[in-house]
This record gives structure tokens, C-alpha cells and sequence, in this order.
């Protein structure tokens, strides 16, 4: 007995029906971020004292190459309760890349929301950041270049709050014997 093993070769009727996927909500005082799924990921808005204040932009950086989009493409969301509080854990890949996400409650600065990007990268990137489209205004954050031997590990951060986005720079690694 042979199983169809992806989608394409079912049949319409056997197709399985896509799982409803309710938006997930991540808030710090007055801003949220709402992630809804669109398509084949989810996108975000962030809202401040419940109205839009900015959205996730999600095409090809540059218009063509897909294995560079503007944001990191979660695919895979989930809620979790921390220590500090509620988080929202995402994962995704393009091309050859692997994203993962971490949204919370910024720890030191009230009304604030922490974006926490890392992607594994084979190869050199066309692109890499996250990308905001605020009153008509692209705003983008950069990953910094990739620095070393392939593959590596990338990471960016930033926040968000009513002053507006912030790159937070990055972690020092820690050293010691």
C-alpha cells in the first residue's frame, strides 16, 4: 500500500482541509502585536492603545528572490507562559534559512514589545531583516552582516513602544572558562 506523501498528489476530495488558525495576541500596556496567518505564514500588526500603529511587511526584499523575504516567514507560532511572562515563540525557513522569533513584554521598558530575530544562513544573504510599513513609511531593521565562515547564526532585535522602533544592540556573549 502506497500513501500519497504530499498534498499535490491527493485528490481534491482528499485533501485535508487547512486547521483554523485564530490570531495570537501578545501585548506590553498599550501596544499588542496581533499575528494573523495569511497565506503560508504569519503576519503582524502592532497596535497602540488598540489602534494600528504599524504592519509586518512580507514580500521579497528585493522583488524577486524569495529566499530573501522582508520579514522572517513564521510558519509555526506558539503562546507560551515564561517567567517574565507571556511570549510568542515563532519558527520559519526561506530558501535554505532557518528564522526563529521571540515577542515579548520589553523587560525594562514599559508599554514596549521586545523582537527578539535569529536565522542560520548558508549562504551569504541577499537580505536579512524585519520590515514595517508605518503610516506609509518603510521602516526597516537590518541584520548585521554575516561576519565569519558559513553557515552561521545571525541576530537582531528591536523594540517597539509609543516612542517609536528601537534597534537594541546586541548581547555581548558571554566568556569564561
Amino acid at each position: 500500500m502506497t500513501f500519497p506523501t504530499s498534498d499535490r498528489e491527493r485528490q481534491p476530495s482528499e485533501r485535508a482541509t487547512p486547521r483554523p488558525r485564530p490570531p495570537i495576541v501578545v501585548a506590553a500596556g498599550a501596544m499588542q502585536a496581533v499575528f494573523s496567518w495569511s497565506g503560508d505564514r504569519w503576519r503582524h500588526v502592532i497596535l497602540l492603545d488598540g489602534t494600528p500603529w504599524a504592519e509586518s511587511l512580507e514580500d521579497r526584499a528585493d522583488g524577486r528572490d524569495a529566499a530573501w523575504p522582508c520579514s522572517p516567514p513564521l510558519v509555526e507560532l506558539s503562546a507560551v507562559e515564561t517567567a517574565t511572562g507571556p511570549a510568542l515563540l515563532g519558527v520559519g525557513l526561506a530558501g535554505r534559512s532557518h528564522f526563529s522569533a521571540s515577542v515579548t513584554a520589553c523587560p525594562d521598558r514599559p508599554d514596549a514589545l521586545l523582537f527578539e530575530i535569529a536565522c542560520r544562513v548558508r549562504e551569504q544573504p541577499g537580505w536579512l531583516g524585519s520590515t514595517y510599513d508605518r503610516d506609509g513609511e518603510r521602516i526597516r531593521f537590518a541584520a548585521p552582516p554575516v561576519a565569519g565562515d558559513l553557515p552561521a547564526t545571525i541576530r537582531w532585535a528591536y523594540h517597539a513602544s509609543r516612542s517609536g522602533f528601537h534597534v537594541v544592540p546586541p548581547a555581548t556573549p558571554a566568556r569564561g572558562g
